[in-house]
C-alpha cells in the first residue's frame, strides 16, 4: 500500500500538471489591446496592425522575422508554410500568405529559433432561422411560414466568438441585412433593428436575453420569398475581407391565401355551376307532332309554331298541299261557268 507522504505527493503533482496544462492552453482573450498578441493566441487572416512582440524569445528581445507551420507541428520537423512578418508590432495576416494552411504557426528569430506559436484561424460566420424560443431546434430554411410564426436567428461563430476579445470585451460585431422579395435590403427586420451584433461566443440567438428578441413574420412586410445573411461589420479588415454568411431563406406566406389553398377547385368550381347553360330548358319541335292530329288546319298550325322561331317572316312558309289541290278545283268549276 502507498503511504500517506506518496499520495500527499501523487496529489500536489497531479495538481501541478492540471495547473500547467491550464496555462499550456490557449489563452482565450488578448491584452493590453484587441491587438497585442500573447503566446497561445488566435489571430486571423484580413486582420491588421497586430503587434507580435509578446511572442519574442524574453531573454534576447529580439524582434519576430517569420511565422512558421512545421510538420506534426513539432518545430524540429520539416517547415511546411512561412508567412514573413516585416514588423512584428505592426503586422497585417494577409490571406495570401497563408491560403489554406490554418493551424499552429511559431514566431521565428534567425538567432533565437523558434519561440511561442498562435493559431491562425479564418473568420466565419454561420446563420440559421429557427422558431423562437424554446423550439429552436426547428429550422425554418426553403419553408412557408404562416405570418403568426415568431421567428429567431441562429448565429454560430465558433473561433472569433471564442478567440476574439480582451476580458470581457468581444469587438467583433455582425449585421443582419434582409433581403426583400422585391431586393431591398436592410437590418430594420419586423420593426428590430439587427445591426451591430456583438460575437460575444461561439454560437447565440437573436432571442438571448440581452439580444433584440424574436421577430413575428407578420410584422416583416409583403408575402414573398426573403433571404437574411450575416455580415461582418467590425473589425473594418473583416468587414472589407471577411466572407459574409451563405443566405438563409424562407417564404411568408399570405394569411388568405393559406386558409384557401387547400380547397381551391371546389371554389373555382362553385362559381361556374351558377352560369352552366345545360340548366336553362331548350325549346323541343317533336312535342307538337306528337299529340296534334293529322288535320290540315293543325298541319298548317305546328308548320307555323316550329318555323316561327327559326324565320319570324310569315310570308316564308311554304303553301299547303292540300289548299293548293283546293284552290286548282274552284278554279275549274269557275272555269266551267263560264264555258
Amino acid at each position: 500500500m502507498l503511504s500517506s507522504w506518496t499520495r500527499r505527493q501523487g496529489a500536489i503533482i497531479l495538481l501541478a500538471i492540471c495547473i500547467a496544462a491550464l496555462f499550456a492552453g490557449p489563452a482565450g482573450a488578448r491584452g493590453p489591446t484587441i491587438r497585442d498578441i500573447q503566446p497561445y493566441d488566435t489571430i486571423f487572416v484580413y486582420e491588421e496592425g497586430l503587434n507580435l512582440s509578446g511572442l519574442r524569445n524574453a531573454t534576447t528581445n529580439n524582434p519576430i522575422t517569420a511565422l512558421h507551420k512545421y510538420q506534426n507541428d513539432r518545430p524540429g520537423e520539416g517547415i511546411t508554410k512561412t508567412i514573413p512578418v516585416a514588423d512584428d508590432t505592426d503586422f497585417d495576416l494577409l490571406d495570401f500568405f497563408v491560403g489554406d494552411d490554418y493551424g499552429t504557426y511559431y514566431a521565428f528569430n534567425p538567432t533565437d529559433g523558434a519561440t511561442a506559436y498562435v493559431f491562425v484561424r479564418k473568420p466565419e460566420v454561420f446563420l440559421d432561422v429557427v422558431l423562437a424560443h424554446p423550439y429552436h431546434n426547428e429550422p425554418l430554411e426553403g419553408l412557408t411560414v404562416s405570418p403568426n410564426t415568431r421567428i429567431a436567428f441562429r448565429i454560430s461563430a465558433p473561433e472569433v466568438g471564442a478567440s476574439y476579445r480582451v476580458g470581457d470585451l468581444y469587438p467583433a460585431t455582425i449585421d443582419l441585412v434582409l433581403t426583400t422579395p422585391s431586393g431591398a435590403e436592410t437590418t430594420v427586420i419586423g420593426g428590430i433593428n439587427f445591426a451591430g451584433l456583438n460575437v460575444s461566443s461561439p454560437r447565440f440567438y437573436t432571442d438571448d436575453p440581452g439580444r433584440p428578441g424574436a421577430v413575428r413574420l407578420g410584422e416583416i412586410g409583403e408575402p414573398g420569398i426573403y433571404s437574411v445573411r450575416a455580415v461582418w461589420r467590425t473589425p473594418e479588415s473583416f468587414d472589407a475581407y471577411a466572407p459574409d454568411s451563405e443566405p438563409v431563406t424562407f417564404t411568408v406566406a399570405n394569411r388568405i391565401g393559406v386558409e384557401t389553398t387547400a380547397t381551391p377547385t371546389p371554389t373555382a368550381t362553385a362559381t361556374v355551376r351558377p352560369t352552366v347553360t345545360r340548366t336553362t330548358p331548350a325549346p323541343t319541335t317533336p312535342a307538337p307532332a306528337e299529340t296534334t292530329p293529322p288535320t290540315e288546319e293543325t298541319a298548317t298550325a305546328t308548320a307555323t309554331e316550329t318555323t316561327e322561331p327559326a324565320t319570324p317572316t310569315p310570308t316564308a312558309t311554304p303553301l299547303p298541299v292540300t289548299l293548293a289541290v283546293a284552290a286548282l278545283g274552284v278554279a275549274a268549276v269557275i272555269a266551267g261557268r263560264r264555258g
